[in-house]
């Protein structure tokens, strides 16, 4: 008996210190997102999580993919805790740790999310029907942005914020359908996907568009110089000196 509740102990201590790991933090933050995305409604709603998408040889792993008669709703989530500083422009963002003392840079997310954005719209052949939500589940945020990024209660918002029906019936079941083959047939591998992120990175460092391969061309723009692909307007990716 002694042994039985020394086991059930350390499955205890073992599941805590599980949660409160960086993958158990992932999972719970995951959960939360897919809690509160709801179930799929025949012909109205269709909710996709975890699917890749690739296009001119360039993988997207895109986290959850909402599909409304209001738009399709493409959303990154986030698992950091701390205090997250960023803008809508600045490449990478900052999180920051035990009270100042430590800080990690990371990819900025609305920038992730448009590429996502862009694999999806050349997959489905549709263009103004996209919109980008960032999810943060715990991190506190100080941000200067444009694009939605908040918590789980600002992701319920933006799912219901919108009245105008700009898809049919029909038009959500075939994106469905042709996002769904895309999951259940994944085109690349984890290992595959990991090199393409790698292969993006370098291009962006060596001023090639990660999406169209044109050449990036220093211009002057609102906020100051940037790079921009000189494929646009066909092409929007821009990248921050």
């Amino acid at each position: 008996m002694e042994f039985l509740i020394f086991i059930i102990i350390v499955l205890i201590v073992i599941g805590v210190l599980f949660l409160r790991s960086p993958k158990g933090r992932g999972m719970i933050g995951e959960y939360q997102v897919r809690r509160a995305l709801g179930n799929n409604v025949e012909g109205l709603k269709y909710v996709i999580n975890d699917v890749t998408i690739v296009n001119n040889g360039k993988s997207s792993q895109i986290d959850h993919i909402v599909i409304l008669r209001t738009g399709i709703f493409v959303i990154e989530t986030k698992n950091y805790s701390g205090s997250i500083y960023g803008s809508e422009t600045s490449r990478n963002w900052t999180q920051v740790l035990a009270y100042g003392k430590v800080k990690n840079k990371f990819y900025n997310p609305i920038m992730q999310n448009k590429s996502h954005i862009y694999a999806l719209s050349e997959l489905l052949g549709r263009k103004n029907i996209f919109k980008s939500v960032i999810v943060f589940p715990k991190a506190k945020l100080h941000l200067n942005v444009g694009t939605p990024v908040g918590n789980i209660r600002l992701l319920r918002k933006e799912l219901t914020s919108y009245n105008k029906a700009i898809l049919t019936s029909q038009e959500i079941e075939n994106f469905y359908n042709v996002i769904m083959y895309y999951k259940e047939n994944p085109p690349v591998t984890n290992k595959e996907h990991v090199a393409s992120i790698k292969e993006m990175k370098q291009k962006i460092e060596d001023n090639i568009c990660p999406r169209c391969n044109s050449k990036l061309i220093l211009r002057a723009g609102v906020q100051g110089r940037l790079y921009s692909c000189s494929n646009y307007p066909t092409c929007t990716f821009r990248k921050n000196i």
